[in-house]
C-alpha cells in the first residue's frame, strides 16, 4: 500500500503540534500552582542601609515572588513616629501593600494603638478578635499563620489556630510564622518554647513543613524538628531564622545538633525565598550585600509532610 509523502508530512506536523500542546498544557499546571514567598526581617534600624538593598533587590532584580513575609521588629520602638520611620525607607511603600506583605507581632512593635492604625488595610483580620495580630493567609494550596504572644490571650491565640487548621486540607501546605525563635541553644536569643510549644504541637500534627522567625539578627536554618526540638527526618518542621534584615549584625552562631546552616562569619543582609510547586518546596536564600550578584548562601529540598 502506497501512503502519499504529504499525508505523512500533514500526519507529522499534527503529532509534533499536539506534543507541544500537551508540554504547554503541563507547564501552565506547574505554573498555577507555584508559590513564591520572600521572608526577611528585622529591619528596623536599616543597619548599612540594608533595607535599600533588599527593596531593590525585590523591586527590581527578583519579583516573581507572590508576597513577602516580614519576621518583625518592622519598627524601633513602635510608636508613630517610628512606623513613620520605616514606612519611610526606600522601596517599603511598594512593599507594605496588602495581599503582598504579611507580618508578625514582636517586641519592637509591642504597641497595640500604633499596630492597629498602620497595619490596618494592609495585613489580613483574623476571625477571633477582627484584629490584625495573628491571621491566616492563603495563596493557591499554600497557607501560612501567624501567631501573636504579645497582644493575644494564649487561650485565645490556641483556639482560634486549632480551629483554623481544620480548615487546611491534605495535600496543602503548611507554614507558621512567629518573632522569636523557640529554641535557646540555636542563637544568642532566649529559649520560648513554653509559649511556642502549643503551636507547634498543632502545626505539627497538620503537617507543617516550615516555621518562619526573626528576632535573632542571623541566618540560620534548623534540621527537620519534632516540636521538642528532637531530630525527626520523616515528619519534622525545618525553622528558618532570618533577621538579617537591617537591625545590628551578629557574630557567627554555633552549630548545634538541630542547626543544619547557618554562616560561619558576621551576620549580613540577606533574604530567603520558598517555592512552593507540586509536592516539593525550594529553598534559596541569598546574600543581599551589594557586590556579591545575589550569591545563594544556602539551598535544600523538601517534600510536603502530608
Amino acid at each position: 500500500m502506497k501512503i502519499c509523502r504529504h499525508s505523512l508530512l500533514k500526519r507529522f506536523a499534527v503529532a509534533i503540534s499536539l506534543t507541544f500542546i500537551l508540554v504547554l498544557g503541563c507547564g501552565s499546571a506547574m505554573a498555577a500552582d507555584r508559590v513564591k514567598i520572600a521572608l526577611w526581617g528585622d529591619s528596623r534600624e536599616n543597619a548599612d542601609h540594608a533595607v535599600d538593598q533588599i527593596t531593590d533587590i525585590l523591586l527590581t532584580k527578583i519579583t516573581d515572588w507572590d508576597f513577602t513575609v516580614h519576621s518583625g521588629d518592622f519598627t524601633h520602638g513602635g510608636k508613630d513616629a517610628d512606623w513613620q520611620q520605616s514606612l519611610a525607607y526606600p522601596g517599603i511603600s511598594r512593599l507594605f501593600v496588602k495581599d503582598k506583605f504579611l507580618m508578625c507581632t514582636s517586641n519592637h512593635d509591642k504597641k497595640s494603638a500604633a499596630w492597629d492604625k498602620y497595619t490596618a488595610g494592609v495585613l489580613p483580620v483574623n476571625s477571633a478578635d477582627g484584629s490584625t495580630h495573628f491571621c491566616g493567609f492563603k495563596v493557591k494550596n499554600v497557607h501560612v499563620v501567624t501567631c501573636d504572644p504579645y497582644f493575644t490571650k494564649a487561650a485565645v491565640m490556641q483556639s482560634w489556630l486549632d480551629e483554623y487548621l481544620k480548615g487546611v486540607q491534605p495535600g496543602e501546605w503548611l507554614i507558621g510564622v512567629w518573632h522569636c525563635p523557640c529554641y535557646g541553644d540555636l542563637t544568642y536569643k532566649e529559649d520560648t518554647l513554653a509559649t511556642a510549644k502549643p503551636w507547634l504541637d498543632s502545626l505539627y500534627r497538620h503537617g507543617c513543613n516550615f516555621v518562619l522567625n526573626g528576632h535573632a539578627h542571623v541566618y540560620l536554618r534548623t534540621k527537620p524538628l519534632a516540636p521538642d526540638g528532637s531530630l525527626d527526618e520523616a515528619k519534622g518542621i525545618i525553622h528558618v531564622i532570618n533577621g538579617a534584615g537591617g537591625a545590628t549584625w551578629k557574630k557567627p552562631q554555633p552549630y548545634t545538633k538541630k542547626t543544619a546552616f547557618t554562616p560561619k562569619v558576621t551576620s549580613f543582609p540577606a533574604i530567603t525565598f520558598l517555592t512552593f510547586e507540586g509536592n516539593t518546596a525550594t529553598l534559596q536564600t541569598i546574600d543581599a550585600r551589594p557586590g556579591k550578584n545575589l550569591a545563594v548562601i544556602d539551598e535544600v529540598q523538601r517534600a510536603k509532610n502530608r
